[in-house]
């Protein structure tokens, strides 16, 4: 599912940035090297936020088939991107605008990984969609360690479908951002942290739907949440100073004789 996503992100992202006459090879080079940083990242939060297995057992860190983090995905896919245009010299902005616009696509195809292995479950739920994973399951194991249910069960109370629930609001965002994008009428760069800015407003709020046993919390927030917290702020900033380097810059054209 993850080499799904980034396959069908890879083929919007390089078709968009022709669209608006920018350089498909370095929109193919952009992408490559974010989905290298990005299944770099994921390993490396994984295993940062599982630190006391990483030191009592130093071989898992060379384990392709561990674990990962979609929040480490996000930072070093990110940071490759950037870094790519940096060392390239071709306009970051442009191109982060048209990633801007298909971001989405990775939570829509990627959770239903999360799905698929049974982590990123939901809390306990009557909904009439809400859903049981087997016998051996994360939410199972859970749920068994707490006495909620039978250790020979064949499977899990119901619980909400929440990698699904993020399915959904990836696909939202995606339709959203395109259309967006089409329109063309927000200042170069600002297209890609709204994404961020919207993403991590929703993504903070579904996640009261998570089962914070799967991931941990800090205070009365859960890990997932204190990581939109920082996420949306960031973005905000960002935002600011784009839009106050523009203006600056028409202001100082201006004053050009």
């Amino acid at each position: 599912m993850y080499a799904l996503a980034m396959l069908i992100g890879l083929l919007v992202f390089v078709k968009r940035s022709q669209r608006r006459k920018q350089s498909s090879y370095h929109a193919l080079g952009a992408a490559i090297f974010a989905m290298i940083g990005g299944l770099i990242g994921a390993r490396l939060f994984y295993l940062l936020l599982h630190f006391d297995r990483l030191i009592s057992n130093p071989t898992i860190l060379f384990d392709v088939r561990g674990g990962t983090a979609s929040w480490g995905a996000y930072v070093g896919g990110g940071l490759a991107f950037w870094l790519y245009f940096v060392i390239r010299r071709q306009p970051f902005k442009l191109y982060a605008d048209v990633l801007g616009s298909c971001l989405g696509l990775g939570p829509f195809i990627g959770r239903w990984s999360c799905y698929l292995n049974g982590c990123c479950f939901g809390k306990l739920s009557s909904v009439p969609w809400a859903i049981t994973y087997p016998h051996g399951s994360y939410a199972f194991a859970a749920q068994a360690r707490l006495g909620l249910v039978d250790p020979l069960a064949s499977s899990s109370l119901p619980v909400h479908p929440l990698p699904i629930y993020l399915s959904i609001n990836g696909l939202t965002l995606f339709l959203l951002f395109s259309w967006l994008w089409k329109q063309n009428k927000l200042p170069a760069g600002v297209l890609f942290w709204l994404y961020w800015v919207i993403y991590a407003f929703t993504r903070f709020f579904w996640e009261y739907l998570r089962d914070v046993r799967d991931v941990g919390s800090i205070g009365i927030f859960s890990l997932p949440q204190v990581m939109t917290i920082l996420i949306f702020s960031f973005a905000l900033i960002a935002i600011f100073i784009t839009l106050l380097i523009q203006k600056y810059s028409s202001a100082e054209g201006e004053l050009i004789p």
